[in-house]
């Protein structure tokens, strides 16, 4: 798609941003960013990214599918009809996000944004495209009531940027402002593992919806971010695929086929009536995982490699329509070696260098 091309300077001005907190905290001598946990940050941001070039596309032309066959009526594309679709969005984002937290199989795809310890903007990047096929079942309602694809498509970017502004502890609550909008503030509770701010402040732009159905919380103690348990591990395939590993594992601690398939749309606190379940071993008490350190040359290699691939994402993406498939592949191919690889450098896993 031709957009895509404009893909490289969202990147520049996403690391750009990332660039300045960091700095900013360290001449306010906050540790905010933690070497394993940024790099595994920015690795899933490229792999979602990489991805949504070959699936936006095809989410297009579902969404154009619905609303050239299916469409009940036909808004007029105007800047108040956007604005509109924003808050339909808005409102479907919100059940989209519980969903996400609520069953296990949605689970899964979105766990991952949840797992950093830390918390800052590079964790909005922390996503994976496996999140896409639960989003394209909740949005495929906005073509149907007669939104274009460029529309639907065009509140999911504006959702996201306003998300990705909301991943920083350095701007603290803004008053009345947040009676109406998420602010970054409730979205910090959004991602505690605090018992009190589990599943709370879902909301996308709008955080009426939390306080219309009861899942709204205020920022008060201190915010333990991360997960319950903490994930012994930021190697790249680990992330993207662990609870769905742990799934099977659990799946098979189950007699009945009822029990198997209650655990794949129950919450992850469920407890069969047989009991609890194990877990894998990778799962650990909270503020227990492995951080490594790492030499000055071990470190810089990764920071080296981890910026030529982002430079070869900006390039991939403005050069994507004038690639042979060839080129495609052997593109793709690098991208995800080179993501495998800094994961198990990062875990000081035995693997050859990989030079770009």
């Amino acid at each position: 798609m031709e957009k895509d091309k404009y893909l490289g300077l969202v990147i520049a001005f996403v690391l750009f941003i990332i660039g300045m907190e960091y700095l900013f905290s360290r001449s306010r001598g906050k540790r905010k960013f933690r070497f394993q946990n940024t790099i595994s940050n920015l690795m899933m941001g490229a792999f979602d990214r990489i991805a949504g070039l070959f699936i936006v596309p095809l989410i297009y032309f579902y969404y154009d599918f619905l609303y050239v066959h299916l469409a009940i009526f036909d808004f007029a594309e105007s800047k108040l009809v956007f604005i509109g679709a924003i808050l339909i969005s808005d409102f479907i984002w919100y059940f989209y996000h519980k969903a996400g937290h609520r069953i296990n199989v949605f689970w899964g795809a979105h766990i991952v944004h949840h797992q950093s310890e830390d918390y800052n903007y590079s964790v909005a990047l922390n996503l994976t495209p496996l999140q896409v096929i639960l989003r394209i079942l909740f949005w495929s309602l906005m073509p149907i009531l007669g939104f274009t694809s460029e529309f639907v498509l065009g509140t999911h970017l504006f959702i996201g940027l306003y998300q990705f502004l909301l991943h920083t502890t350095l701007i603290p609550k803004l008053g009345i402002i947040e009676w109406v909008f998420v602010t970054p503030s409730h979205h910090r509770v959004h991602h505690g593992s605090n018992e009190e701010y589990l599943d709370k402040n879902y909301g996308g732009v709008l955080i009426i919806w939390d306080r219309m159905f009861g899942t709204f919380k205020e920022e008060e103690a201190e915010v333990v971010y991360g997960l319950t348990k903490d994930i012994n591990s930021k190697d790249f395939l680990t992330s993207v695929f662990h609870y769905y590993f742990n799934l099977r594992f659990q799946m098979r601690q189950l007699a009945t086929l009822k029990e198997k398939l209650q655990l794949l749309i129950k919450g992850p606190d469920w407890i069969p009536a047989s009991g609890p379940l194990k877990q894998l071993p990778l799962y650990v008490n909270k503020g227990s995982s492995t951080y490594f350190s790492y030499s000055f040359v071990h470190k810089s290699y990764v920071v080296i490699n981890t910026c030529v691939l982002f430079v070869v994402l900006g390039l991939f993406s403005y050069y994507f329509s004038k690639l042979s498939t060839i080129q495609i592949v052997l593109s793709c191919s690098w991208v995800f070696i080179t993501l495998v690889v800094l994961g198990r450098l990062l875990e000081k896993n035995g693997c050859y260098y990989l030079k770009p």
